[in-house]
C-alpha cells in the first residue's frame, strides 16, 4: 500500500511540475487544439490550446515507476499496450497539429494501429504474464472457458480487442470537456487500483495508481478553463491503462460498470448516428452527450462535475459487485 501511495504522489508532483514549462515548450510551437466549428459556440475560444497534454501524464507515470515499480512481466505488458495506445494517439494528435485541422488519423488506421498493440499485448499477457482464458462473469458459479488451443487464444484475443478499442475509443469520446475525461478515467483508475490490490496483484496496483496521481496533477492544468488538453496521446493511454487493468484482473465483464460514463458517451454516438441515417432526426442536440447538455443551457463546469459523480457512482457499484461476486474468486 506504501508503495501505491508513494507512487502516486512521486506522479503527481512531477505532473505539476512538468506541467508549465510542457504548456510553454507547446505554446512557442504553436502546438495548438484545433475545435470544430460545428461544435458549441463557447468552445471556440478554446482554439490553440496546447494539445498532447497525455504526454505529462505519462511522464510523471513513468518517473513514479522508476522509483516503486518493480520489473517484471506484468509491468511490461502493461506499459507496452499503455505506449502503444499512447503512441496512436501521439500520432494522431501530430496529423491535427500538421493539418491544421481538427480531424486527425481515419477510424480504420486507427483501428489498425490499435488492433496491432492488442496482438503484442495479446502474445505477453498469455506467454509471459500467466493470464488465463478465462472470463470471470459475476453470478456465475464458475469461469467461462473460451475454448482449448487455437479457439480459445483466437477467442480471447477478439476479446481483448473489443475491451481495448472499445475502451481506447470510448474515453476519446469522452474527451470533449475540460478536466472531464481525465477526471473520469483517473476515478475509473483509482477504482481498478483497489481491484488489483485486493487481487494481490501489487505492481498493476501501483501503476494505476501512479496514473491516479499523474491524472491528478493534470488537472491541475486542465481544469476549466484549461491551459492544456491532453489530446488523442492521453485519452487513448487512459484507455489503454483500464483496458489493461480489466484483462489482467479478469474483470473484463465488469469495465462496462466501472467506466459506465464512458459506456454512456460511446452509446450516444451510435444512438445519434444510427437514428439520424433511419430518420433524419436527431436523438441530442448533438453527441457526444456531454455536448447535449451544453446545448440546453448547462455550464461547462456543471456538466463537468455533474459527469464525475455519475461516474464516481458506476465505479462505486462496479467495485461493489467485484467484492461481493468476484473477491477472490477468480
Amino acid at each position: 500500500m506504501f508503495s501505491v501511495v508513494l507512487g502516486a504522489g512521486i506522479a503527481f508532483f512531477v505532473t505539476v511540475a512538468l506541467g508549465s514549462k510542457f504548456i510553454e515548450f507547446l505554446q512557442t510551437r504553436k502546438f495548438g487544439q484545433f475545435v470544430r466549428e460545428d461544435g458549441p459556440q463557447t468552445h471556440l475560444i478554446k482554439a490553440g490550446t496546447p494539445t498532447m497534454g497525455g504526454v505529462v501524464i505519462l511522464l510523471g507515470m513513468v518517473a513514479a515507476l522508476v522509483v516503486v515499480a518493480r520489473p517484471n512481466p506484468a509491468t511490461f505488458t502493461t506499459l507496452i499496450l499503455v505506449a502503444a495506445a499512447a503512441g496512436v494517439g501521439l500520432y494522431d494528435d501530430w496529423q491535427k497539429i500538421s493539418k491544421r485541422h481538427s480531424e486527425g488519423l481515419s477510424a480504420k488506421y486507427k483501428f489498425l494501429l490499435l488492433t496491432l498493440s492488442v496482438v503484442v499485448a495479446d502474445v505477453l499477457a498469455l506467454y509471459f504474464v500467466g493470464v488465463t482464458q478465462n472470463v470471470i462473469v459475476p453470478g456465475l458459479p464458475t469461469n467461462l472457458v473460451l475454448g482449448p488451443g487455437i479457439v480459445g487464444v483466437g477467442l480471447f484475443s477478439l476479446l481483448m480487442l473489443f475491451v481495448i478499442v472499445g475502451t481506447t475509443n470510448a474515453v476519446n469520446l469522452t474527451d470533449g470537456l475540460d478536466g472531464l475525461a481525465a477526471g473520469a478515467g483517473g476515478i475509473a483508475l483509482l477504482c481498478y487500483t483497489a481491484i488489483a490490490f485486493l487481487e494481490r496483484q501489487y505492481d498493476l496496483a501501483i501503476i494505476c495508481g501512479a496514473m491516479v496521481g499523474a491524472i491528478i496533477g493534470f488537472l491541475w492544468y486542465n481544469s476549466h478553463p484549461a491551459q492544456i488538453f491532453m489530446g488523442d496521446t492521453g485519452s487513448l493511454a487512459i484507455g489503454g491503462m483500464l483496458a489493461a487493468a480489466a484483462v489482467l484482473t479478469k474483470t473484463e465483464m465488469l469495465l462496462p460498470i466501472i467506466g459506465g460514463l464512458f459506456v454512456i458517451e460511446a452509446l450516444s454516438v451510435m444512438i445519434q448516428v444510427v437514428v439520424f441515417k433511419l430518420t433524419g432526426h436527431r436523438v441530442f442536440k448533438m453527441a457526444p452527450i456531454h455536448h447535449h447538455f451544453e446545448f440546453i443551457g448547462w455550464e461547462e463546469n456543471k456538466v463537468v462535475v455533474r459527469f464525475w459523480i455519475v461516474q464516481s457512482a458506476f465505479a462505486a457499484l462496479g467495485f461493489i459487485i467485484y467484492y461481493l461476486f468476484l473477491y477472490n474468486l477468480g
